[in-house]
């Protein structure tokens, strides 16, 4: 009898013991995944390897509230002639001109200030970010003129789908916003394709074959990466995504369908970023949220700005 309550009382110690490792075992990891969920996150969305901030440091409206209030009227007059009924080719191919009459967007200051907040392992990435933002800021702004598709936007795209301009498709195709050539009719995933079964758009040269959601995607090539910004705009402006040229205007605040940061009333460009995504530019999970970081970083939603006083 004692020989039987001395077994079971083994066995019981036995089984609190596995309960213990077993809860343990599952606890800590349970646990730690919450203390480091949104590192974790930021690392599998691609956030943690971009030049950005891992989260805002300032108010998310940042953006509207420093300068949006003090452009009400010229918003309004930008606005007042918009083109949105536009949408034959012919028109948006045309050249724009534009000359910056003042300019809001300092290279030197945003550089110089997150190089002293961020880790010196993004110094290099920074300089390239507000590099390519100086060299193509003017054709962003011109496109925004024209269009009215935020420069923010058009830059913040371009840096993160070209790499700030070093992806293979930016240097070897001057294609900055990975737009793919389309299929013609009678098109076969079954391995016999041919080049011929892809139409590049007016603005494009050729098509190129980079691997991206299938190993026969062909992508545009440009003469020059101005090409790439005007097919942009004319991607931008057909059905799929147009809808949000009326409904997020620059200086707004707008409700969206979803958290972003913890946000559901966001900036005009934060809304832009969501509707891209939700739209289908991109596959990428966090896209939206990557690209409002790039936009709320650099200080995008500034160049914005110096369009709409360029054209008042």
């Amino acid at each position: 009898m004692a020989q039987n309550e001395h077994n079971n009382e083994s066995c019981l110690t036995a089984i609190g013991r596995g309960s213990f490792k077993a809860i343990i075992a599952v606890l800590l990891p349970a646990l730690l995944v919450i203390r480091y969920y949104d590192d974790v996150r930021t690392y599998w969305d691609g956030i943690r390897q971009l030049p950005v901030f891992q989260q805002f440091k300032n108010d998310f409206s940042t953006g509207v509230q420093i300068v949006g209030n003090e452009f009400d009227l010229d918003l309004r007059a930008f606005y007042a002639d918009t083109v949105l009924h536009v949408s034959t080719i012919k028109e948006i191919e045309e050249e724009p001109q534009f000359r910056r009459k003042r300019s809001f967007w300092d290279r030197n200051s945003i550089e110089n200030g997150l190089k002293q907040q961020l880790p010196r392992r993004y110094h290099d990435n920074i300089g390239a970010y507000v590099e390519y933002i100086d060299r193509y800021r003017d054709a962003a702004a011109a496109d925004m003129q024209r269009t009215k598709i935020p420069a923010s936007v058009t830059l913040a795209q371009g840096l993160l789908e070209s790499n700030a301009g070093r992806s293979r498709l930016a240097r070897q195709a001057n294609n900055h916003f990975g737009i793919k050539c389309r299929t013609k009719p009678g098109f076969r995933r079954d391995g016999r394709i041919s080049q011929s079964d892809f139409s590049p758009s007016s603005l494009a040269i050729d098509c190129m074959q980079a691997h991206d959601d299938y190993a026969w995607d062909r992508f545009e090539v440009y003469p020059s990466a101005r090409e790439s910004f005007r097919r942009h705009s004319m991607l931008l402006r057909e059905p799929r995504y147009r809808w949000m040229l009326s409904k997020y205007e620059v200086g707004g605040m707008y409700s969206i369908n979803r958290s972003l940061y913890g946000y559901r009333e966001v900036p005009y460009y934060a809304a832009w970023c969501v509707g891209l995504k939700d739209s289908g530019y991109a596959t990428a999970r966090r896209y939206a949220e990557q690209l409002t970081l790039i936009i709320e970083t650099y200080q995008l939603w500034r160049i914005d700005y110096e369009t709409v006083d360029n054209v008042m």
